[in-house]
C-alpha cells in the first residue's frame, strides 16, 4: 500500500515538473513558423528566449506584409536602443530651435 502511494506521488511530481529550459538563444530569422511554435511550446511566454513575431503591413497594401520575429530579449534591446536614440535626438534639438531674428 505504501509503495503504491509512493509510486503515485512520484508520477505526480514528474508530471508537474517544468520542462527543461533552453540554454542557447535561438536565431528566429533562420527558423520556420513551425519551428518557432515548437520552440515556444517548451518555454513560458515571459522567458527571455520566447519568440514573438510581429506582422507589419506594407504601405498601400491590405494584404502584403512582412513578419519580424525576435526573442523577448531582442525586442527589449531594440526598445532600449530606440528610446536611447529618441532621447539623444530630443536633447540635441533642445536650445537649437530658437529663432534669433
Amino acid at each position: 500500500m505504501l509503495s503504491l502511494f509512493i509510486a503515485m506521488l512520484a508520477a505526480e511530481v514528474s508530471a508537474s515538473a517544468p520542462a527543461p529550459q533552453p540554454l542557447v538563444e535561438p536565431n528566429p530569422k533562420t527558423m520556420t513558423q513551425r519551428e518557432i511554435k515548437a520552440f515556444n511550446a517548451s518555454i513560458p511566454k515571459d522567458h527571455p528566449f520566447h519568440i514573438r513575431c510581429v506582422r507589419t503591413v506594407d504601405t498601400g497594401s491590405l494584404v502584403r506584409g512582412t513578419y519580424s520575429c525576435r526573442t523577448n530579449r531582442q525586442w527589449a534591446k531594440a526598445d532600449e536602443i530606440g528610446n536611447l536614440n529618441a532621447r539623444e535626438t530630443v536633447e540635441a534639438m533642445q536650445g537649437k530651435a530658437v529663432n534669433t531674428n
